[in-house]
């Protein structure tokens, strides 16, 4: 079988890369003598009939003494990623990227199959980079359960500028993401950073986007927005003023999009949507501003029937029920769970201070999810029903 493989894109110090037959999935674009994988590979943004396939070497490093922070070594990477096209749809594939000394056993993916079809996704949240038990626990859970899609709901480092945050997710997350492609979602901690876009290779313009699976449409949104960069010590008054319109116009211009995109599956069976901030807050500290993005929110997902709602934040679990739309919060998965100290609202069906992952059984007629604590404990189970196909088209 003959499969086109060639450079996506080029961000950054991204290696350009020329187009190359693979054969048997062996993935071409290593030049002779290339310096071994430091970082993946991993899979990306499956499809019927393609795939991205992703890895970074090492291209320079910096030591200094004393260290600054917790680092004494500064390294900078070339991030390779390959589109394999002309798979066929419903089929398991095993790759090779020369250089790679990790676990190839692991290297392989299945394609989304043509008509609607039963799969599976897991949900987690603020990782935060830590390669501590909760995240061991959380990864080997998920490496058991072999979900078709992981999704992260933001923070999946402690600081998204520190490329040795960024060191230790994939060290974390390295051998479930060569299988298991992962759709991010930019969360506060992440900062925006170029280290984030570089290394994901995802569906429209990265921050915001959307995607069908089966009977199913997936809408991550990017719930910080943007971030005036604090290391410019130059910044005036006028500037940050000039910042905070462009940041409402970038929201307004998402929120547009999002009405804009959910109008346009009226009759997607399930709606799915994954963002960092939570819409109902169990923690005190945060109330105000949740309360603030769910008025900015206002009925859009009950006005387009929304599925359901995944994010992270607030480090423990709760779901609620509102309009029907299942809002549910939790996953922390490398960050600790934090105790809940804000009253239990009306909308609240469950909660509890615990590290979680969520999986999600999607089959032809009902959703199935089940929370547990990383340890494999029972934290939530429900069912989610399909949406109805007068499903309100929203201005």
């Amino acid at each position: 079988m003959k499969v086109e493989a060639n450079s996506v894109r080029t961000r950054m110090c991204r290696l350009m890369m020329c187009a190359c037959t693979a054969l048997a999935l062996g993935v071409c674009g290593a030049a002779q003598g290339q310096q071994p994988i430091a970082i993946g590979p991993y899979v990306q943004n499956v499809g019927s009939g393609n795939a991205i396939i992703c890895w970074a070497t090492l291209s320079g490093e910096v030591t200094i003494a004393p260290p600054a922070h917790r680092d004494t070594s500064f390294r900078d990477y070339q991030i390779h990623s390959v589109v394999l096209r002309g798979l066929k749809p419903g089929t398991t594939y095993t790759y090779s990227v020369p250089g790679d000394a990790g676990n190839t056993s692991l290297c392989s993916f299945t394609t989304c199959a043509d008509e609607k079809h039963p799969f599976s996704f897991c949900v987690i949240s603020d990782t935060q980079n830590r390669e501590n038990q909760a995240h061991r626990l959380a990864i080997e859970r998920m490496m058991a359960d072999k979900p078709d899609m992981l999704f992260i709901c933001g923070d999946l480092v402690a600081d998204g500028r520190n490329i040795g945050d960024w060191e230790e997710f994939f060290r974390a997350e390295g051998d479930l993401l060569r299988g298991v492609p992962c759709y991010a979602v930019l969360g506060n901690h992440d900062r925006e950073s170029p280290w984030y876009f570089r290394f994901f290779a995802l569906p429209g313009n990265e921050r915001y986007y959307s995607f069908d699976r089966g009977a199913a449409h997936f809408v991550v949104l990017d719930s910080p927005g943007r971030y005036m960069p604090e290391d410019n010590q130059s910044v005036t008054e006028a500037d940050r003023e000039r910042f905070e319109r462009q940041k409402q116009q970038y929201w307004q211009e998402q929120m547009q999009w999002f009405k804009d995109d959910l109008s346009g599956h009226p009759d997607a069976k399930y709606i799915f949507v994954f963002l960092h901030y939570p819409i109902y807050c169990l923690k005190a500290s945060r109330v105000e501003s949740t309360n603030e993005l769910r008025a900015r929110f206002g009925t859009v997902f009950q006005d387009h029937r929304v599925t359901a709602v995944f994010s992270g934040h607030d480090h423990h679990y709760h779901r609620e029920v509102a309009g029907g739309v299942h809002f549910v919060d939790g996953g922390v998965a490398g960050g600790k769970a934090r105790p809940i100290d804000a009253p239990i609202l009306p909308e609240t069906v469950k909660h509890a201070a615990v590290e979680s992952i969520a999986r999600v059984e999607v089959g032809p007629d009902r959703a199935k999810v089940r929370v547990t604590d990383v340890a494999g404990n029972m934290v939530d189970e429900f069912e989610l029903s399909p949406r109805p196909q007068s499903a309100t088209r929203a201005q």
